[in-house]
Parts: C-alpha cells; structure tokens; sequence
C-alpha cells in the first residue's frame, strides 16, 4: 500500500513537532549552561526555512490554515506553532544582540568622549534588558511547547487510521517517551489501541508489509508471536513475510519452506484469503527458480 500525500503529510508534520520539541530543550540545556550560541539556535528557529520550526509552522499553514477539512483542534494547533514561531524568532533576535554586541561594549572608558561613553552605557542598558528578554523567552517558549505536546498527543489519537502512525509510534518510542514519560506513552497506546504495545507492534508490522520491508516486518511479527503463542495471524503474516524476505534474498529453497507453511498452515480463511494468489504465484516462481539453480549446478560439474 503506498501511502496518499495526506497521510505523509501527517507523519512528517508529527515527525517535525517532535524535532521543534527536542531542539527546544536542547536549547534551554545550553543556555542553563552557558554555552548557547546563535548558530546553536539556528536549526531550532529560522525565517529562512532551515530550521524545523520553520518546517512546522509551514507544514500547519499548508494542511490546516487554508482546509476546510481541518478541525478545530488543527485551527488550534496551527495557531499555537505560529505563536511559538513569532516568540522564537524574537528570542533568536535577542541572542545574536547578546553575542554579536555585548562583546563590543567593553571598551576602555579613558579612550572615549564623553558622548561616546553616553552611547555605549545606552548600549549596555539595551544588553542588559535582552539577557532578561532572552531569559523570559526561552521560558515562555517552554510553557508553550509543553502546551504544544499535549495538543501533539490529540492529533496523534485523530490520526490513528493512518496506516503510517503506528510504524512511525514503534520507531520513536524513545523520543515519545521522553516527551511524555512512560506512563503518558503507555496511557497514549492504550487509547490508540485497545490491547496497547501488542496491537501497536501488529499493525507496524502489517505497515512494514504493505510497504513490502519483508524483514522488518517478519521480524516484528516474530517478536509478537514470542509475547503471544496464541496469535495465529500474527504467525502466518510472519510466515508471509519470510517467504517473500528469503525470496529476494535468492535464497529460494528457505524462501519455499516459508511459503509452504504459509499456505498449509489451518487458519480462519478471512485472513489466509487475501494472500493465497500471492504466495501461489511465489510457490512457482521459486519451483522455476530452483530448477535453474539445478541445472546451472549440474553444467558446472
């Protein structure tokens, strides 16, 4: 299954908010640190269109502003990215007054006139006011995109029938978790999917199919049929996916075992159904492809 543009456009869009999030606390770390500098900033915040919350607040105006298919909570979250984007870049403004002027202030009082000692105190009045705007920024930027996350984790619940979001969910648990700890990431699951991290891992795996990652997929379907004996789907899907792993791997004659079990295996047939043709059709290519191995095999020797 490829997936449509909306649904691609849903993943990069909470891909993104993501990377604003960690970006804006990898900022807020330097500065508790004294190390952060304007280039630090730059991949957070822009007005080039290098920065993910740049990315962000583009990606919201072009699937939410102008729809009207979006839903208030959309309106609402394109809303919130545009603020924090407007914060941000005044926040930007203020670090590169601090790093590219405060240095500059510091001159020998003896070498300047009296008018220019006026102007460099009047410059050193305005540094002053924005460390404390940069301060305030920074943690008006933070309240925001905690407020930010938790419309995030809204969006991601509407977004549950996008075949894409549960790969997407199985391969950033770590940065979900570190956004929502491990009970705010397990209450999401729950929500999203009645029988939590099992169903989760099932329909990434069915995900990584239908996008034919055959081993990804039989890996995963592995995993869930270890977690649970008893999940027969689960197990024949892990069949599939073997078949067609080991098939273009050309290793034909594991690829065959696979298939065979696949087909024989005794299972509701609603769900052997649509992947009988399928795994017929590789059942002959690989009798044809293990013939030829022979024969080529037997004109070597």
């Amino acid at each position: 299954m490829k997936p449509t543009n909306l649904e691609k456009k849903q993943i990069d869009l909470v891909r993104e908010s993501i990377c604003v999030y960690e970006k804006c606390m990898e900022c807020r770390g330097l500065f508790k640190a004294g190390q952060l500098g304007f280039t630090s900033i730059e991949d957070f915040v822009d007005d080039r269109g290098k920065s993910c919350l740049y990315r962000l607040k583009e990606m919201c105006h072009e699937l939410y502003r102008n729809s009207d298919d979006a839903g208030y909570k959309e309106k609402l979250y394109d809303i919130t990215v545009g603020y924090i984007f407007h914060e941000a870049m005044k926040m930007r403004e203020n670090l590169y007054q601090l790093e590219y002027y405060k240095p500059h202030c510091d001159i020998a009082a003896q070498d300047l006139t009296e008018k220019e000692k006026k102007i460099v105190h009047d410059i050193s009045i305005l540094i002053k006011k924005a460390e404390v705007r940069l301060r305030e920024g920074l943690k008006e930027t933070r309240a925001l995109l905690y407020e930010l996350v938790e419309q995030l984790k809204e969006l991601v619940i509407a977004y549950r029938s996008n075949y894409l979001l549960p790969r997407f969910i199985f391969e950033n648990e770590k940065s979900l978790v570190r956004i929502y700890g491990r009970r705010g990431f397990k209450e999401l699951l729950m929500v999203m999917y009645a029988d939590g991290r099992l169903l989760l891992y099932f329909n990434a795996a069915r995900s990584y199919l239908e996008s034919e990652y055959y081993d990804l997929a039989r890996k995963l379907f592995h995993k869930i049929t270890r977690l649970d004996n008893k999940n027969r789907e689960a197990l024949f899907l892990y069949q599939y996916a073997s078949a067609f792993n080991f098939y273009f791997k050309n290793m034909f004659t594991k690829a065959m075992m696979f298939a065979e079990n696949a087909l024989s295996m005794d299972i509701d047939d609603t769900i052997k159904k649509p992947y009988r043709v399928t795994l017929q059709k590789l059942l002959t290519d690989l009798t044809g492809e293990i013939k030829k191995k022979k024969e080529s095999a037997r004109r070597r020797h």
